[in-house]
Parts: C-alpha cells; sequence; structure tokens
C-alpha cells in the first residue's frame, strides 16, 4: 500500500470517527453501504471484582438502514446502571461549548486562512468550496483545521449518514429518557487540541488530503462503514494503521486520548455498578487501542456476540 493512499485513509477514518461526535458532519440521499447480515456489534465486556464495564465501539453518524439495532446493544444498555461517552453529552451539545469550539477555531489574532495557506493550496480550497457553494472570503478567520473539516463534505456515500441517528445519539436520549446517569472520558478541549496542536504545515497537509481523488475516499469510506458493521476489528485495525501516515496527528487523536482513558475504566471497574462505555470504534483497534492497552493490564475482554433481533 502506497504512502499515498494510506494518507487517504487516515483522513476519511479521522474525520467520520472523530469529528461526526463535535456535530461537525456536513448535511450531505441514499447509501448502499450497509453491510449484508446482522450488525456483528463491537461491544466487548470487562469483568470485575464487583461489576462488569461493556466498552461499545460506535459510528458517531449512522444512516436509517441500521436500524433496528441488535440484542447485543440493549444487553449492554439494560444490564449497565451508567452510560460513559467520551464527552458528557449534555456538555457536547450546550449552546456554551458550541461558542467555545466556534472561538477555538478562528484566529484570534489576525492571522486570516490565506496567511496560513501556501497559495498553490491556497487556490484550489477555494476552487473546492466554490463547488460545494461556499465562499473562501467567508471562512478567512477559520484555522486550517476548521477549514479542513469543511472541505471534507460532499460524498455521495455518506448522503444518509447523520449524527442525529448515530449511537452515541441513540443511547443519550434513552438514558436521559430513563433517567440513567450519564458521564464522560474527557472535555471537548481535549479532541480540539489534537487538531490545534498540529502545525499550519501539517494541517494544511490534511486539507491536501481531502483535496485528492475522491473515488478513492468513497471506496475507503464504505469499507471503514463496513468494517464496524461486520464486526471486523482486524479490518478496523487496518484502517487505523493508516493514521500513522501523520504520526502527531495519530498520536493526539488516539493513542494519548486512549492512554487518559484507561485509568478512568479502571476506575470504573472498581465500583459496584456496572458501566456503559461508547466511543468511536477507532479507539478500539490496533495496537494503541482501548483493548490492546487493557490486555496489556491483564485483563480478560470478552465479546458480546448476541447478533440476532
Amino acid at each position: 500500500m502506497t504512502k499515498h493512499h494510506r494518507s487517504h485513509q487516515a483522513h476519511w477514518i479521522g474525520r467520520l470517527l472523530i469529528f461526526l461526535l463535535v456535530l461537525l458532519l456536513p448535511e450531505i440521499g441514499h447509501s448502499q453501504v450497509v453491510g449484508n447480515g446482522y450488525n456483528n456489534s463491537m461491544i466487548y465486556k470487562i469483568r470485575g471484582e464487583t461489576n462488569t464495564v461493556y466498552i461499545l465501539g460506535s459510528l458517531h453518524a449512522l444512516a436509517e438502514e441500521y436500524y433496528p439495532l441488535t440484542r447485543a446493544f440493549s444487553y449492554a444498555y439494560y444490564n449497565s446502571q451508567k452510560l460513559v461517552f467520551e464527552i458528557a453529552p449534555e456538555i457536547l451539545f450546550s449552546k456554551t461549548n458550541q461558542l467555545a469550539r466556534d472561538k477555538y477555531s478562528t484566529f484570534q489574532n489576525g492571522m486570516t486562512l490565506r496567511k496560513a495557506l501556501s497559495p498553490k493550496t491556497y487556490r484550489r480550497l477555494e476552487k473546492h468550496l466554490l463547488q460545494m457553494g461556499i465562499n473562501i472570503e467567508d471562512i478567512q478567520n477559520y484555522k486550517p483545521w476548521k477549514a479542513y473539516l469543511i472541505a471534507s463534505g460532499g460524498l455521495d456515500s455518506a448522503k444518509d449518514f447523520r449524527p442525529d441517528l448515530g449511537i452515541e445519539m441513540y443511547f443519550y436520549q434513552r438514558a436521559k429518557d430513563a433517567g440513567k446517569p450519564i458521564g464522560g472520558l474527557e472535555t471537548p478541549k481535549d479532541q480540539w487540541d489534537a487538531f490545534d496542536n498540529l502545525t499550519f504545515k501539517e494541517q494544511e497537509a490534511l486539507i491536501i488530503e481531502v483535496l485528492k481523488d475522491r473515488t478513492k475516499l468513497e471506496k475507503e469510506f464504505v469499507q471503514l462503514v463496513k468494517s464496524w458493521h461486520q464486526g471486523d476489528l482486524q479490518g478496523m485495525a487496518k484502517h487505523v494503521e493508516t493514521y500513522k501516515t501523520f504520526p502527531k496527528y495519530y498520536h493526539g487523536i488516539l493513542v494519548r486520548r486512549n492512554h487518559n482513558w484507561i485509568p478512568k475504566i479502571e476506575k470504573f471497574l472498581k465500583d459496584t455498578k456496572n458501566y456503559f462505555v461508547i466511543v468511536g470504534v477507532a479507539h478500539l483497534a490496533g495496537e494503541d487501542g482501548l483493548l490492546a492497552l487493557l490486555k496489556e493490564k491483564g485483563y480478560e475482554l470478552e465479546r458480546v456476540s448476541y447478533v440476532m433481533p
């Protein structure tokens, strides 16, 4: 696999699995992504001395074809007394957080997008955005990584994928209606920093990737969703491996955050109530994934495989 091809995959995994969560998915008709058969969910459980912690690898946006979910999802939900997301939804969806996110992703010092990018990349981005109906002059105050997120929209195969149909929103609404306690593993800033800590050159590299061959991106997106739907952890690990094309990005998006979450999961295992932890599926797979890190610490993980409806 060439570096060119690997970096394409890194882009789309990062966009789908991370930034759908912060509701930056563009409004993008009909999808043909659903895999054959029932959803073989990526749900694992760890038994503590006095409780069980379930860990679900999710997609943060889905299409209607993926519902109803199979019994494995309900099994983990009903057997848990508390739900934990990457970020507590009450914080994530708050107006205060949205205002903070907007401020965090815009320049506050007179810098502009035009100044931050090379002339060639700027011209290509301007043309790309124009095709999306966006005037680049309207986003001059945005940092390159925010422009990258905006430019990421438009895949035909992702048209039906909406955050309001995502796994997080589905279980958040159920827990909220039932009065179940809800928590988070991190703050929004922990996610934003994964991009904001990149240099302008590194942020520009992400923009360059999104401006390349859309046909390949379509295929990679479809394969990514199929890997999730079919419960193919090894297939997902191959996708996660491509993050390493951008080492700093890979470390910020996955490695650092996964390591930060392990002590919190271990704390859950010392409680008397069961926990249902829901994170983006990329956090489960690969040598730096949560599953590998937990196994290194001696925990035994069991797949929850009640796949029939």
